[in-house]
């Protein structure tokens, strides 16, 4: 999952799309972009018109952060996180 989200340095236009995603959801809005969707077992995803995903889970009020995608990673990340937090 690392090599995948190492895609998404700086220069990645996609980037900027998963930050501005976090930042309106911690502002208050729980269906930033096209809105969130719940995965399994507490694990939510972002998304963007434009493809960026970001994958997160509340631990107490704290929003964690689990993993990144664009929709061609999409299916490899949602794996991992199932195994990971499934």
């Amino acid at each position: 999952m690392v090599k995948i989200a190492n895609k998404f340095d700086s220069s990645n236009p996609l980037t900027k799309e998963m930050n501005e995603l976090v930042n309106k959801f911690i502002a208050g809005n729980s269906n930033p972009g096209v809105g969130s969707k719940h995965l399994f077992n507490g694990v939510y995803e972002l998304r963007s018109r434009n493809g960026a995903r970001v994958y997160y889970r509340m631990v107490d009020d704290t929003m964690e952060i689990l993993g990144k995608s664009d929709k061609n990673t999409q299916q490899k990340v949602i794996d991992i996180l199932m195994k990971m937090y499934d």
